[in-house]
């Protein structure tokens, strides 16, 4: 474990923007110590990403990309409490999902919803998802003891409950979330509704009919989805969508850049129960 300590630190290029070389040594060097006093034995660290052994010697991973971003939004004397706080929740939970795929009637209270990116993971066929957003995934988790597992697909049938049942359950239960919802004004012309909430704003999107429908205007919604926590929603009842993209995007930019759980930067168009991409290039262009 103290060997690693000498290897070179090098500032992954997609954190550049959030901090600089020597800062990041010091993060690093302080998760890595964090995990030794935890117990955990390490094997390497690259690219934001610390590979440690678990049991019958496999491998597993901590990325530190929402970490990082919830590090840099604390003071310097709450970062290491960020830091082990972090860690410390991430203890093996392993037995306890065992039981969770036995017992459907105590495992439904934890069913949520997650959108990502549909390149997110090298592996996604493995869990069960769907599809209602274009180059997203919404993954069915378990939220359980303050963290997120993807439900297997390997593992679901034990259940003998309907995929579309689950899902259903799962939005269910995003209603007993306390999602903020705030209307801004931009450019004393386009009133914009900003969901927050710590993991599932951008999931709540998918509740648009039943519990935003104040957000929809004669042509839909403008929907932009820069992390878990935060989402935007802007009621299109004029040809005017071009002018508010490029207004709010560089708070949305902003947002997927700094906020833990970034998403995408593409905006989408909600309309009739479907929802559609934007082209970015056109977008951005006006074209």
């Amino acid at each position: 474990m103290f060997n690693i300590f000498k290897k070179r630190t090098i500032l992954p290029e997609d954190y550049s923007n959030l901090i600089d070389e020597k800062s990041y040594e010091i993060f690093l060097k302080k998760c890595l110590l964090t995990l030794k006093y935890l117990g955990y034995k390490v094997i390497s660290f690259n690219n934001g990403d610390i590979v440690y052994e678990k049991e019958n010697s496999l491998e597993a991973h901590f990325y530190l990309d929402n970490l990082l971003r919830k590090y840099l939004q604390v003071n310097n004397e709450e970062q290491d409490i960020v830091i082990q706080t972090h860690f410390s929740k991430l203890k093996d939970q392993s037995k306890a999902y065992t039981y969770l795929y036995k017992d459907f009637d105590y495992a439904k209270q934890f069913l949520k919803i997650l959108l990502k990116a549909d390149d997110i993971l090298p592996n996604n066929e493995d869990f069960v998802y769907q599809k209602s957003y274009p180059n997203l995934l919404t993954f069915l988790v378990f939220d359980f003891e303050d963290q997120f597992h993807y439900v297997e697909k390997s593992k679901v049938h034990l259940w003998e409950v309907d995929e579309i049942q689950l899902f259903e359950i799962a939005k269910n239960n995003l209603r007993k979330e306390e999602i903020e919802i705030k209307q801004y004004t931009y450019e004393d012309k386009y009133d914009v509704f900003v969901l927050l909430n710590g993991d599932f704003s951008s999931s709540y999107t998918l509740l648009i009919e039943q519990d935003l429908d104040f957000t929809i205007g004669q042509f839909g919604t403008l929907i932009a989805l820069p992390t878990k926590g935060t989402a935007f929603l802007y009621p299109i009842s004029e040809a005017d969508i071009l002018d508010v993209i490029v207004t709010i995007y560089p708070t949305v930019e902003q947002c997927f850049d700094e906020d833990p759980g970034n998403i995408t930067l593409d905006f989408f168009w909600y309309f009739n129960g479907n929802y559609e991409c934007f082209i970015k290039e056109k977008m951005m262009t006006g074209q």
